[in-house]
């Protein structure tokens, strides 16, 4: 009976001790704390990307042909003009070749001369010809005039005369015919001559034209006003297509190109968008701008698909430079 009297005590204890935990017992029992609620958080009204600072306007240029670096006209920071030149390479063999071309047009030009003189020429001869033809058929007429004005009378001797007389203006007309053939056939090969001659004048000057784009593309020269951002070109030096020997800006108009723009947030950036930039290298400057366009196309970087933004600044800060970091801070939509 002690046993199922301390039995029944343990149940009745344990089931009361689960009806207080519960809450039951009216205003006797100990509640439960609840736990606290987080408040949602809003999405951010703002997209942050970095960026470089880029000049609107810039030209890398480099040698259209190998060659050797002669002459370097410019350091960087100098100002120059569209046209003026940055870098000369050696002119050496290039100029002769504009000589021996230069050579060839003067040559070829004298031909042409010669050979529009021989069509003068021919042409004289064609014309005097074509008078002693004119001569040769009215002596002809005269001489069959003279046969047929003879009397019924006359002699046997002066009709044979007479006859003669016709004969021979008839071979004179004819030798006339043929050296009109021969000075028109002598027309026809001086204007042939001529033809050719002009048409090597024209390959002639073509040859000069190319030698002297040769030379012109030995010169490196500014394709617009602004100023030589850098330089990399010595004396001696050889160059080469595709290396980068100078940079030109025009440092009047800048923008700001997003490097990091991923396409999570990408869509939340606009164009027109007004926006907030600082820069690294200008501690406390902040300026103002607008996104002015955004990619369709996303690249790689990193591992990472990033879409380029163009930023345009509302006005320019003392100090800035081409390749700056900037931050780009973007009042974006939903």
């Amino acid at each position: 009976m002690r046993r199922l009297a301390v039995a029944l005590v343990v149940v009745i204890a344990a089931v009361g001790g689960a009806w207080l935990l519960l809450g039951g017992g009216g205003g006797g029992g100990v509640s439960a704390t609840p736990e606290p609620s987080i408040p949602p958080v809003p999405p951010s009204t703002e997209v942050v990307a970095d960026g470089r600072v880029v000049p609107v306007r810039i030209a890398e240029l480099g040698a259209a042909v190998p060659g050797t670096i002669a002459e370097v006209l410019v350091v960087e920071g100098d100002a120059v003009v569209a046209g003026d030149p940055l870098v000369r390479l050696d002119p050496t063999s290039a100029r002769a070749e504009v000589d021996a071309a230069t050579a060839g047009v003067a040559a070829a030009d004298a031909s042409v001369a010669r050979a529009a003189a021989g069509v003068d020429e021919a042409a004289a001869a064609v014309d005097a010809a074509e008078a002693a033809e004119d001569q040769a058929v009215a002596g002809v007429e005269r001489a069959q005039a003279a046969r047929d004005a003879l009397p019924a009378s006359a002699s046997s001797a002066a009709e044979r005369a007479a006859e003669a007389e016709v004969d021979a203006a008839r071979a004179a007309l004819d030798g006339a015919r043929a050296s009109l053939r021969g000075a028109r056939a002598g027309a026809r090969a001086a204007a042939a001559a001529e033809t050719a001659a002009r048409a090597e004048a024209d390959r002639a000057t073509a040859g000069l034209a190319a030698a002297q784009a040769g030379l012109d593309q030995l010169t490196i020269a500014a394709p617009f006003a602004g100023t030589v951002a850098s330089l990399d070109a010595r004396p001696g030096e050889r160059a080469a297509p595709g290396i980068v020997l100078a940079r030109v800006a025009d440092t009047a108009e800048w923008r700001i190109e997003t490097t990091d723009l991923d396409e999570t947030t990408v869509a939340r950036v606009a164009v027109g968008a007004p926006v907030t930039i600082t820069f690294d290298g200008l501690p406390g400057v902040t300026v103002d701008g607008t996104v002015t366009s955004v990619a369709l196309f996303g690249s790689t970087a990193q591992g990472d698909i990033v879409y380029r933004a163009i930023v345009t600044p509302s006005t320019v800060p003392e100090g800035l430079r081409w390749n700056m970091t900037a931050t780009v801070t973007v009042a974006a939509g939903e």
